[in-house]
């Protein structure tokens, strides 16, 4: 009975980080769709550079700035998803920023991070509240 308990328990846990997974992808893709609506254009999805990972790479159209943008989504309405991007994340989107800025094409671009906040909640209209320059590079 007890493998029985602990089998179950492990398929709710997969169902959830599946469901978890649909719901980052769906925010990731609204976020990029959001962002291509205001004339940025899309230079990476999901990039990895060692052990970080920024979900979405922009060029911002008036400026030329390159943008790393953070994209937290939740489905409870009401949620802050924004609150969730904390210092540890900061320090790995800059030094992802730094590691790009060094690649000769991007050397002479400035770089800014973005976080775009997006509520999924069931039933309601999607929420996205975009920050730009939601900090400074030194001070992650």
């Amino acid at each position: 009975m007890h493998d029985l308990r602990g089998a179950i328990d492990a398929l709710r846990a997969q169902r959830r980080a599946r469901a978890r997974q649909a719901l980052c992808l769906r925010g990731e893709s609204l976020a990029a769709r959001h962002l291509a609506d205001q004339g940025y254009v899309e230079l990476a999805r999901n990039l990895r550079v060692g052990h970080d990972e920024a979900d979405l790479v922009m060029l911002s159209p008036c400026t030329g700035t390159l943008v790393i943008v953070e994209v937290k989504t939740r489905s409870d309405a009401g949620a802050r998803p924004e609150e969730r991007v904390d210092h540890g994340k900061r320090a790995s989107l800059t030094r992802l920023a730094r590691t790009l800025a060094e690649q000769p094409a991007l050397r002479p671009l400035l770089v800014r991070f973005d976080v775009l906040a997006i509520v999924l909640a069931p039933g309601l209209d999607p929420e996205l509240r975009h920050f730009v320059d939601a900090w400074e590079p030194g001070s992650a």
